[in-house]
């Protein structure tokens, strides 16, 4: 490659880091207006239920007055009934609804275009598109969706039951950055990244003298203060609409109401706080509250009457952005120096390093996808506030929040016991298996010693679910002759019942990894002892065990790493252990309890990367015993 080639290539490497970067930094700026979007239309309906009145009572049928002449006729029947109060009387009164809906749009400083629909069909512009029937269906199961830059969330009745509606809101443009046209700072960055890298890829100059990792490293930087200002001007643009909705709601929530409480206001900003004020500036501001920042914007809702609304400050939580978008800008640096390599490096090392990485590449691929990828999704979850009933598509970064809580939470220290305990079975279980592989190479030759090895091995390669439904009955129906008392419904023996399924199941996995190891014995060692006289338990305790102390340290540190990543025995016997006790709680049902019972993704990833950490240690501390075993073996 001749060095112009190389310069060439060396410029798009760079182009494309840059590109790559600012695609990351728009698609967080866009998630930030999504999620103030989200939390608008949320803000908007909880408005709309709160001052959208009843529809009025049908006035009662009028009785036409009998004359002079003619005597009323009496009812044949029964006195009639009072009528039945009318339908719609849980639900909103639709004339004030479009009013209301159209007086949205021509609200003061306003940062959203605003539609309301009642059922499918939209209140303030009858020109607009209505609603599918399966939106409503949608919007009832999950609370809000994304469609073509409008957050549609639902607008319930009154008691909160039905779906009657959706609120759509579009937020308008506004200003990304202090430059002129609006514009960020990552754009001129990215330009003085690509153009240094150019200048020294041309120039032929060496990535050591730092000038084009500098460059990248002030586009991470840009780039990120782009997010941040845009994460702080979601929570501000929130602030300030949410101001004119409260000033409007104390002004027209159906009476009686001679004046306005602060909890009527409440439950317009569920997500947020609503105090008593004082008079302050109208921009929204930051302070600190018990040592977090929060976001704060005074209220003015009536003659002298001052409510201050606080809440979350969004770039308090993006650091998480800062190391992404720093990833993205060293892509340049890296991807040249690779260049630097391919154009030093002799075509015949080249082609071969080549061929040798294509070889890799569907396995490092493969890894990537279903490994690496679990994991970093899971780091991230674990840092984010990821939960119960959030429609918002950003999820606050919330930093070890979510394993301080992990720790403190009782089940989790329930779990480890109890994972702990039912691992005490594995050494049982190796040493029958010892056991029995020792009895079956000493009393078993040709077919019978296969027959009898397929027997013990048939229950560990069985199904697990359908091995613990078949063991589920068994202990029912006191089959095992230890009573009629059901073992899994009591805290004292749930685990105990567990512990012997296992052990009946893995004794044959572990026993065919000791005959292996018994095969490898010389039968010259076991002769040589009989011949000097050795009885048969010396021949075990001084040759046999010995020589298979390396088998015996694989099989113990297996059978402790499967035992504490146990579930699905646990799930199909017991789902969890009777409760309140969770005396078959285990770790791997608790990750699985939090994360789909409760829906605590956040928890759940940070409960998932503390048991992965458990893991190494103990699968660290074993192979290094195991290598020194095998190293004095």
């Amino acid at each position: 490659m001749s060095w112009r080639g190389w310069a060439a290539a060396a410029t798009t490497a760079a182009v494309v880091a840059a590109a790559v970067t600012l695609g990351v930094a728009r698609w967080a700026e866009s998630r930030y207006e999504r999620a103030f979007a989200f939390r608008m239309a949320a803000t908007t309906a909880a408005y709309l239920a709160a001052v959208t009145p009843p529809p009025p009572a049908p006035p009662p049928p009028r009785r036409a007055r009998p004359t002079r002449r003619a005597r009323p006729a009496r009812p044949a029947g029964p006195p009639q009934q009072p009528p039945p109060p009318a339908r719609g009387s849980a639900e909103y009164y639709l004339p004030q609804m479009l009013t209301l809906a159209r007086a949205l749009r021509t609200l003061p400083g306003w940062t959203s275009e605003v539609e309301v629909y009642y059922g499918t069909a939209p209140l303030a512009d009858a020109t607009a598109p209505p609603l599918a029937p399966d939106d409503l269906e949608r919007l009832a199961r999950e609370g809000g969706r994304w469609r073509n830059g409008v957050a549609l969330v639902a607008l319930r009745d009154r008691g909160g039951r039905e779906v009657v509606g959706a609120v759509a809101v579009r937020p308008r443009s506004v200003p990304r950055g202090p430059l002129p046209g609006g514009m960020g700072f990552a754009l001129p960055a990215a330009l003085v990244a690509v153009g240094g890298a150019a200048a020294i890829a041309f120039r032929q100059r060496s990535l050591r003298r730092g000038g084009y990792v500098a460059a990248a490293l002030l586009l991470a930087v840009a780039a990120y203060a782009d997010v941040r200002s845009a994460a702080r001007r979601s929570t501000d643009r929130w602030l300030t609409d949410t101001r004119r909705l409260l000033q409007e709601a104390a002004t027209r929530l159906p009476p009686p109401r001679s004046r306005v409480a602060i909890e009527d206001l409440t439950g317009l900003v569920r997500d947020a706080e609503l105090l008593p004020g004082e008079p302050g500036e109208s921009a929204p501001r930051r302070v600190d509250v018990d040592g977090k920042r929060r976001a704060v914007v005074s209220v003015l809702i009536g003659p002298g009457r001052w409510l201050e609304l606080r809440t979350v400050a969004a770039e308090a939580y993006t650091t998480g952005w800062l190391f992404v978008l720093l990833a993205c800008a060293l892509l340049g640096p890296v991807a040249i120096l690779g260049l630097r390599w391919a154009e030093r490096t002799p075509r015949r090392q080249r082609r071969e390093t080549t061929i040798a990485w294509g070889f890799l590449a569907p396995a490092g691929l493969h890894l990537a996808v279903f490994s690496l990828a679990p994991v970093l999704f899971a780091i991230y979850l674990s840092v984010h506030r990821w939960g119960r009933g959030s429609v918002e598509p950003v999820r606050p970064f919330v930093g070890l929040t979510n394993f301080a809580a992990a720790l403190r939470d009782p089940l989790t220290w329930i779990a480890l016991r109890n994972t702990a305990l039912y691992s005490l079975y594995v050494p049982v279980s190796v040493a029958l298996a010892l056991a029995v592989a020792v009895a079956l190479r000493a009393w078993c030759r040709g077919w019978g010693l296969g027959l009898l090895r397929t027997a013990f091995l048939l229950p560990y390669v069985l199904s697990v679910v359908a091995v613990g439904l078949v063991w589920q009955r068994i202990y029912q129906s006191g089959s095992l002759g230890l009573g009629t008392t059901d073992w899994l419904s009591s805290p004292t023996t749930a685990l105990l019942a567990l512990m012997l399924l296992s052990l009946w199941a893995h004794v044959g996995g572990q026993m065919v990894v000791f005959l292996a190891g018994l095969q490898r014995i010389p039968q010259a060692y076991l002769d040589a002892a009989r011949i000097d006289g050795a009885s048969a338990w010396q021949r075990f305790w001084r040759i046999t065990f010995p020589l298979l102390r390396p088998v015996t340290l694989f099989v113990l540190a297996t059978g402790i790493i499967s035992a504490f990543q146990v579930f699905t025995y646990v799930y199909v016997l017991t789902r969890g252990g009777p409760l309140p006790d969770h005396s078959t709680e285990v770790l791997v049902h608790r990750v699985y309890q939090t994360a789909w019972g409760s829906q605590e993704f956040g928890a759940a990833g940070a409960l998932s990367l503390l048991f992965f950490l458990l893991l190494l240690v103990l699968t660290v501390t074993q192979v290094r015993l195991l290598g020194k075993q095998v190293e004095h073996a």
